[in-house]
């Protein structure tokens, strides 16, 4: 039986490990919204008191012992808060994150309802106040958590925080205004989008010198489709981003032996071929209602040798809202279509949001464990 570093690892090469690998409960991608989590300890007659590692989306720290019901093959590091920034939350429940975007409590999430940029102009931008990316505070002990994780654990080690090249513009702007002037002001939303890049190539070069030889990727975030079609025009996207994102890649590859992977809600099939070109390796959670991503035997022929798939569960129908035969289906087909030679992980395809019932958790989970186990007599087909 291998470990689950080593099952990780193989499924990121496109290599067959034991089983399939299983990612829950780590991060702002792969996490479990408080109501579920809560759900969960109930039904599994354990108790936890709460923590956040994501206010914004109400994710909680799961305790040591639901990993382990879970089985999780990986666990998270996040670097640091910069030292003298914490959040306050005012009696309103509203509160500020570092970049100045103001959020308040909306009821299952936290949502942005003011932009520092808003009202753009590029002489805003120039004078923009951005936070310190390469802040030393931000990385203060985080090489020796991930030297211990790494030496007295056999999990693979997965660095949690996220780079985004759209979605944090588009919050500091504001969503509607920012998608609007990146296609009438297209030079003024490129010079913030290089703002950007550039703290995150700061950022995750100070990142990754503390616990890149630990680690086995990292993610980036950014949401590119609607439940049926692109943001933006494909052209727009590539002529703005995806050299972008090259840059990032190739930094993040020259300074660290590790595998980047893309966070994408939507229908993003019409943009797959441009996330390999621009050097991303893995896509999740390949969204398995949405337009496009519901044949997982067609993704794994036309991309499966170019990129690693999380998930393509049914996280909008079936997770929550069907049966735990339902369910057992839809993970035995991802499995069967997209696990054989490698290159798929399991995880609930995004977050497990508050109406995602413990039984379709676990029915997850241990459908997985039943039927991922290689050799998968999986194959080419088509629904």
């Amino acid at each position: 039986m291998m470990t689950s570093r080593e099952r990780f690892r193989l499924a990121l090469e496109h290599k067959e490990a034991d089983r399939v690998p299983i990612d829950v409960g780590g991060d702002m991608h792969n996490g479990v919204h408080d109501v579920a989590y809560r759900n969960l300890l109930e039904f599994l007659g354990e108790r936890d008191e709460i923590c956040y590692y994501d206010r914004i989306q109400h994710l909680a720290a799961l305790k040591e012992s639901v990993y382990e019901r879970l089985h999780s093959d990986t666990r998270y590091l996040f670097a640091n808060a910069p030292e003298g920034f914490e959040i306050r939350v005012e009696q309103d429940s509203s509160w500020h994150d570092e970049w100045g975007v103001k959020r308040i409590n909306a009821g299952l999430y936290d949502e942005a309802v003011e932009a520092p940029l808003a009202e753009c102009t590029m002489e805003k931008i120039k004078k923009y106040r951005i936070p310190d990316a390469a802040d030393p505070s931000r990385f203060s002990g985080l090489r020796e958590k991930a030297q211990n994780l790494y030496d007295t654990t056999d999990y693979a080690v997965i660095g949690g925080n996220a780079a985004s090249l759209f979605y944090l513009p588009s919050e500091i702007v504001g969503y509607q205004e920012f998608m609007e002037k990146i296609a009438l002001e297209t030079k003024m939303m490129e010079a913030l989008i290089d703002r950007i890049l550039e703290w995150q190539i700061d950022f995750f070069g100070g990142y990754l010198d503390a616990i890149g030889e630990f680690i086995e990727m990292i993610w980036m975030g950014d949401d590119w489709g609607t439940q049926i079609a692109p943001l933006m025009s494909p052209g727009m996207f590539r002529d703005i981003f995806v050299k972008r994102y090259r840059e990032f890649t190739a930094f993040v590859k020259k300074r660290a032996n590790v595998k980047v992977a893309l966070h994408s809600c939507g229908a993003v099939y019409w943009a797959l071929e441009a996330f390999a070109e621009a050097g991303i390796d893995v896509v999740h959670p390949v969204q398995g209602d949405a337009e496009g991503l519901r044949d997982p035997y067609l993704l794994k022929k036309e991309f499966g040798n170019a990129l690693v798939f999380y998930s393509n569960l049914r996280n909008q129908t079936v997770l929550p809202y069907g049966t735990v035969e339902e369910v057992e289906r839809d993970v035995k087909l991802k499995i069967d279509a997209l696990a054989p030679g490698g290159g798929y992980i399991m995880s609930g395809g995004h977050n497990i949001q508050a109406d995602v019932p413990p039984e379709n958790i676990l029915a997850m989970i241990d459908t997985t464990l039943k039927y991922g186990a290689y050799p998968i007599k999986g194959g080419p087909k088509k629904l």
